[in-house]
């Protein structure tokens, strides 16, 4: 794994609102067997000390976990759904993710990761994400 600066961009409708955010934090990335993997620290106060990976197979899917206080593992697969659990301090949620894009430009000198999908309820959309992941190398100091 290479040490990394890692700027996440999140853009999200839900309720007819959108929303957008922006983080930028260290971490490390690598290439894997199936694609590459890219591991953050969280720094939303909300998710403090929570641990995020993403496992990327090339342009078909990523496996997203978290770990910490929000524990859970969402499989974002193009033109598929899957059901996943979401577990918070509160309880576990049950919902569904069907990703609609993902495009894969991460290699082992780093790059960009875009991928949009939507996260249900009960089969009703309850929000529809945009993300766009950049990787870019730590110069050794």
């Amino acid at each position: 794994m290479t040490k990394a600066i890692i700027k996440i961009t999140d853009r999200h409708i839900q309720d007819g609102e959108e929303f957008s955010c922006e983080l930028t934090t260290s971490g490390e990335f690598g290439v894997t067997e199936n694609g590459c993997k890219i591991v953050y620290n969280e720094t939303d106060e909300e998710l403090q000390n929570c641990v995020a990976t993403l496992d990327i197979e090339g342009s078909k899917k990523i496996t997203m976990t978290r770990s910490g206080k929000y524990n859970t593992e969402m499989i974002i697969e193009k033109d598929r759904r899957h059901s996943c659990y979401y577990s918070t301090p509160y309880g576990e949620l049950l919902m569904g993710i069907y990703a609609k894009k993902i495009e894969n430009g991460v290699t082992e000198n780093g790059g960009t990761l875009d991928f949009s999908y939507t996260i249900d309820f009960n089969n009703v959309t309850a929000s529809e994400n945009e993300l766009s992941v950049t990787v870019v190398p730590k110069m050794e100091e």
